[in-house]
This record gives C-alpha cells, structure tokens and sequence, in this order.
C-alpha cells in the first residue's frame, strides 16, 4: 500500500458504529465522478463526506498491488476530449503526476501498426486489402470527418461543450448536425461498409468494439487512440488516491469500506440522508450517488418515487460489456518486453470474427477473440521488481458466461471450480497473446485472472458493466437519446452523476458529470452549452425514422 493511501484510509468505518453525523453533501462512489464532485464541492467550503464500499479510491479506475508487481484493475488509460486534463488541472493534481502520452498498435494476422493518424490507418488497410480499397476508402473519409469534428470541439485541453453559450461556438456546430445525424444512425455503420468485399474484414468494421457502437463512436475511438491517450505513469491507482487526499485537503471526509444500504427520505420526496452497512446513519441536504442506476432505483432507493414508464425503461436498457482481465507478473525485463509490445497497448486479432460472450457461449470463446496487451512497466516508474514487468491482458466477456463462470451465482463466495476454470481462461488468453509475446507463457512469475463476477464485487455494476448504458441505441431506451442527460431524480436533493447519468459512457463523461452536479449544488449553471447543444441537435432530428428526445437533466 502507497503513502498516499495511508495518509486518509484513517477514516476507515469497517468495525463499529459512530455516532450520527451530518453533513452538507454525501457522495456515494468513490470513482473518478464521485471524487471530481467531492473536491468540487469541499474546495467551495461545503461539509462533504464521499462514501466508497471498497477498501480503496478508483472503481472502474482503481488499481492494486501483487507480489511486488502494480496492475491497473479496469481502466488501463484515458481519453481527455478536453475534460478530464483541464478537471484534473482545477482541481489541482493535474502536477502531482507525470504523464505519458500513450500509443497504441494493432496486430492481426495481417497487419502490424501503430496508431499514429487516421491517415496513416487507411493507408496501412489499403496496401493489406487492396481489392477492398474503395470500401476503406469510404469508410475513413467518413472517419477522418469524426476527427475534424472532434479536433475542433474536444482537443485534449479544451471543450466548448462545457462553458456558458457562445453564439459563435453555436453556428461553428450548426454546420455539422447533417454529418452527426448520418453517423448517430445505428445503420449507417453497416450501410457504410457494404462496399467491403472481404466479408470477413466488413464482419470487422461493422461489429468491432463494443456491441453494435454507432459509427459517430467508433470513429472517435479512432481519434482519440491517434491523438488523445494518457496514463499517470505512477499508475492510474496514484491518480485516485490523489484526488481523494484532494478532497480531505480541502477540508473533505473519505471514508472507505462504507457501503450504502438505503437512502432516507422524509416526506416522500427530500432526502434526509444514509444508512450505511454497519446501521450508521449520516444526515445531508444533498446525496449524490455516482453508482449503478439499476441498484439505485430496484434496491437503494426503491421504485416507488419512479414513473412506471420510466421503471420499464430501466428493465430494459441493456449495459455495456463485462471484462475478463489476466494480470501477470513476469519475469522479463520492462526494455525487453517493449521491444516485443513498442507501445503501451496492443489490439491483437487472431482473426477477424466478432465475438461477444453469452451465457451459452462455448469454453473457449476467449481463446479466440481480440486481446488488449497492456504494460505499466514500460514508463519506467518503479511499477515492478527490479528487472520485471507487469502485464494485463483484456477482452470482453459476460457474468452468466458458462453458468457465472462455473460458480452457479454472483455471490462473492467462490468455488473451487470458479478458481480453477478462471486461471485456465486466463492461461488460453496467455496462449493466444504469445503471437506478440513469444515464449510469455514460461516467463510468468505470478498471475491472477479478475472475471465479470470480480468486477461486480468491487464496483457493484449490475453484471460487471464496464461502461454504463450499452454503446447499442437499438439495445435500450436510454442509449437511443443523444447526449442522455439524467442528473435529477424524483427526491429534492438526490442527483446522480457518474456514466450512467450520461450517454455515451466512459472516464470523460463521468468526470464532467461529477463537476456538473457539484456546480448544480453550487447554485451555478452547470452545462448550458452541451444541453442547448443537446437540443437542437434532437430538433433537427426530428421526423426521422429514429426516436430521440431531449435531454433531462
């Protein structure tokens, strides 16, 4: 455990009961939306306590330490799209960290490159496929458009999004809601790779990522992995642990293994406060819980301050993709492993099939699917033993995949055969990522595998979700609405902020959502560009075959 974490988890409620306290705010998560709004919060003198279930800061972003050796848990880097490096820089940590502008490499069975520009990608698929030049050729002119948009309105240290109206920023957007409207379409994706012939590498272009993304979304992955990646090299566990000593600093509270059990209300519609796991409870004015929707409404709250239509909405909104994540300590030296991997991430591809992990999918299934290949050894930051790196292997995956992974529940009490059949999916994922790594499999000093299940411990997402609501606008009827705003609730006092208060989710949109609320309890006019933004672009929308609807916040 780091000095850093030391220097707050004094505020720790595991054991016993305290007496009862209250306070301005409580914030209930502590990820990255949760900590942006409590140090938004304490730095302008409010009495704001931020409780967290796990025994450390992060969520989805959190990391830990094994046998000497530091693993990223979720997260292995971020986007900014001009929000999270200009939060990080008000808050002040932005310069407690130094920081790597990260780079990522695809590898497939036929090609190897860097992610450099999108023109280079283009060239790059069309010297591979040239008999399916023309439909590449389409496919990123469509792209390289994305990214202009995205260059103009979201570079790594500045947004328009998120400051007070500006006519000109206005007309500047007006010019591309024809082009935000054909790429938002959940066909055009498809419609815009019927030119491909291969039908394997179409297959790709269509289905990678994560389960039926829009164009829009998939070609700003694109972008922000050319111009837009960053990692602490401290680890990003160094980044969260900084933000909450941030908040104590500002005269803040953190208190870890807290869980939330109940909200209270008094007459039916003001908040009162929490119940906490040990019987505690903690009065506010205003909550904000950062966590799952799901759990909020169905568990935490209850159903009986929602609108039927809006309950049924919740049933049926898909979420994003689980992850399966192998983290190995190995006995190859950080140079040695870089001039096998050359950049901090690698996608590698044994094929080009488009996999996605059900309850009845085979054994296997992992085996055969794309693979992230990440190291935070290679910032040289002392994130491994002497002379060692630590690597994280990733890919999508599902909570009920072969009856919850042979543990029969989600509980958190695990089996013999859970334990066991994880480590063989881990080593089958080993295997296939020797194609980048060759012999890694007998340089493994020690390995743990972190399944779905792992992830709904520690982050308490519904199923393990990685990323809130699901990329699919089809899948759900909270995807379908561009720019999905839900930062208000039915209680007076009770907002929600985190990604899956916005749509689509991610690190950046659950940041901005976190310093949004924080400047709603502030009495300030939290995010007028982006929802008048938000609302012209549904205007325009209108009479098209597809339902949106205006943002709610």
């Amino acid at each position: 455990m780091s000095s850093s974490v030391k220097a707050y988890e004094i505020m720790d409620r595991s054991e016993g009961n305290v007496s009862m306290e209250t306070y301005d705010v409580i914030v209930i998560g502590g990820g990255i939306s949760g900590l942006v709004c409590a140090n938004y919060l304490a730095r302008e003198g409010r009495r704001v306590v931020l409780l967290e279930q796990n025994h450390r800061a992060g969520g989805c972003m959190s990391g830990f330490w094994r046998n000497g050796f530091y693993f990223d848990a979720g997260d292995q880097s971020f986007e900014s799209l001009g929000i999270i490096l200009p939060i990080l820089k008000e808050i002040g940590v932005y310069d407690k960290h130094r920081w790597e502008r990260v780079r990522y490499r695809v590898k497939s069975p036929d090609l190897d490159f860097v992610i450099t520009s999108l023109d280079d990608v283009e060239s790059r698929f069309e010297e591979t496929f040239p008999d399916d030049e023309e439909g590449i050729k389409s496919f990123f002119w469509e792209a390289k458009r994305v990214s202009h948009f995205l260059s103009e309105f979201a570079d790594p240290w500045h947004s328009p999004f998120t400051e007070k109206p500006n006519v000109g920023t206005l007309f500047r957007f007006l010019k591309w809601l024809p082009g935000l409207r054909r790429w938002m379409d959940p066909e055009f994706r498809g419609k815009l790779c019927r030119g491909i012939k291969r039908e394997n590498l179409r297959n790709w272009f269509i289905g990678s990522g994560y389960q039926k993304m829009t164009f829009f979304v998939f070609a700003a992955f694109w972008h922000i992995w050319a111009h837009d990646y960053w990692y602490p090299v401290e680890g990003l566990q160094s980044l969260m642990d900084s933000l909450a000593e941030q908040a104590t600093r500002h005269g803040g509270a953190v208190r870890f293994r807290t869980p939330v059990h109940k909200i209270l209300i008094r007459d039916h519609r003001v908040v009162k406060g929490v119940v906490t796991g040990n019987g505690e409870e903690i009065g506010a004015e205003h909550i904000v819980y950062t966590g799952d929707y799901k759990r909020l409404v169905f568990s935490i709250l209850g159903e009986g301050y929602f609108e039927p239509g809006f309950l049924d909405e919740i049933r049926r909104s898909r979420l994003s993709e689980a992850l399966v994540s192998v983290y190995i300590g190995l006995d190859i030296p950080p140079e040695e492993l870089r001039s096998n991997m050359k950049t901090h991430h690698v996608f590698y591809f044994p094929n080009y099939d488009v996999l996605f992990p059900d309850a009845g999918s085979d054994g296997d299934i992992h085996s055969r699917m794309w693979i992230e290949i990440t190291s935070p050894s290679l910032g040289g930051s002392g994130l491994s033993p002497s002379g060692k790196s630590s690597l994280i292997l990733q890919t999508f995956s599902s909570s009920r995949w072969q009856d919850f992974w042979k543990n029969g529940t989600e509980e958190q009490r695990r089996k013999d055969e859970y334990r066991k059949f994880k480590m063989d999916v881990g080593m089958q994922m080993v295997r296939s990522a020797e194609e980048v790594i060759p012999g890694l499999t007998e340089r493994i000093s020690c390995m743990d595998v972190g399944t779905p299940l792992s992830y709904i411990r520690f982050t308490l997402n519904t199923d393990g979700a990685s990323a809130g609501w699901t990329y699919d606008p089809s899948g759900s009827p909270l995807a379908r609405k561009f720019g999905y705003l839900r930062f208000r609730t039915p209680v007076k006092g009770l907002h929600t902020a985190g990604h899956y208060s916005m749509w689509p989710g991610g690190v950046p949109t659950a940041a901005l959502s976190g310093k949004i609320v924080a400047n709603t309890i502030l009495g300030r006019f939290p995010f007028a560009q982006m929802e008048l933004l938000c609302k012209i672009f549904e205007a325009v929308k209108r009479g098209s075959s597809l339902t949106w609807s205006s943002p709610r916040v």
